[in-house]
């Protein structure tokens, strides 16, 4: 995990801590957490699940850089959006979740409804999960909570109370799983569910295991031996790209703006000689020095990932980068911090 990339991968240190704490007996837990210490736990926990996650990172490492062509084997790439939701009727702490495959938001592939509360005799967070009964219906409305919160309790089907995930704050992140055996999948296997959360990262693993053997029958990646989903939570960019046919970089006239995120955003650029240009941002960890990431931005033509107009990158901390090739100039600032022209 990394909120930086000393903080969180301190590597696999924190993350097996994590699990080996949750693994830990319960009384073992309690003895650490009392009722106000759950209560801020809850109210942290709050504070950091809610945005965009993405695994763009994690691919492209397995594919052998950002200039590679990407593959889905042996993990797939996963966005799971959280967005705070109010419907008292379910509870008074909610987040939605939707998630989808290969950054294409038509590809919906699981959407719950997280009901969080304290668990006073687990000394943890307890979330309870909701389907919802007509999924279809609720595709793409991570965007706009109050789709979410037109819905009514009869929209929502709760999973069985053995299904919960029981989050513990271990470790400065929440580690929490389904119980071993407890969540049945029909009478021959249980469902294993973990995840990890802190203040930017969110890992994930899902399978199914055989009762009888213990052997997984089904996993969320086949073939990654049950391995962490490693996502990111995904800032927001509000980019002005401006142009001179002449190249002339003193004279560069706005063209347009777009707005894309660091865990592998991407915008389409139509520029006025016919072409369409492509600006890609995604977020590396280089070797050296190795408690950093940097931003990395580049321009393509579309259709041409291999070889980059030009690349550029800025520290994480920078609250503006841009690149100047004279004839294309863009400038880039979070979302919520306003470009020149913008």
């Amino acid at each position: 995990m990394r909120t930086s990339i000393r903080q969180g991968l301190c590597g696999a240190t924190l993350l097996l801590t994590a699990v080996a704490m949750l693994l830990a007996p319960t009384a073992t837990r309690a003895q650490a957490q009392n009722k106000a210490d759950l209560q801020v736990q809850l109210k942290l926990l709050l504070e950091w699940w809610p945005g965009v996650y993405d695994n763009n990172e994690q691919i492209v490492r397995q594919s052998g850089g950002g200039l590679s062509t990407p593959t889905d084997q042996p993990f797939h790439r996963l966005r799971t959006a959280f967005t705070r939701v109010t419907l008292p009727a379910l509870g008074a702490n909610l987040l939605y979740v939707e998630e989808f495959r290969d950054n294409e938001p038509t590809r919906t592939s699981r959407i719950r409804l997280y009901a969080l509360s304290i668990d006073d005799a687990e000394r943890g967070i307890r979330v309870r999960m909701y389907s919802p009964v007509a999924q279809a219906a609720l595709a793409g409305t991570w965007r706009d909570a109050a789709r979410v919160e037109k819905t009514t309790a009869a929209d929502w089907q709760a999973a069985a109370s053995q299904c919960d995930l029981l989050l513990h704050y271990v470790g400065a992140q929440f580690a929490g799983s389904t119980l071993p055996r407890s969540c049945a999948a029909g009478n021959r296997a249980w469902t294993d569910f973990q995840t990890i959360v802190s203040a930017r990262q969110h890992w994930l693993r899902h399978r199914l295991v055989d009762a009888r053997t213990g052997q997984s029958t089904w996993e969320l990646n086949p073939g990654a031996h049950f391995g962490w989903v490693e996502q990111t939570k995904a800032r927001h960019f509000r980019c002005t790209v401006n142009h001179n046919a002449a190249g002339d970089m003193t004279r560069t006239e706005k063209l347009t703006t777009i707005e894309l995120d660091d865990q592998g955003g991407e915008a389409d650029i139509a520029w006025p000689d016919g072409r369409t240009l492509t600006f890609i941002i995604h977020r590396r960890a280089f070797a050296s020095p190795s408690d950093r990431e940097f931003v990395l931005y580049r321009i393509h033509e579309k259709g041409n990932r291999v070889v980059p107009l030009a690349y550029a990158y800025a520290e994480d901390t920078a609250l503006r980068f841009g690149l100047n090739l004279g004839w294309f100039y863009i400038l880039c600032a979070p979302a919520d911090v306003r470009t020149p022209g913008s």
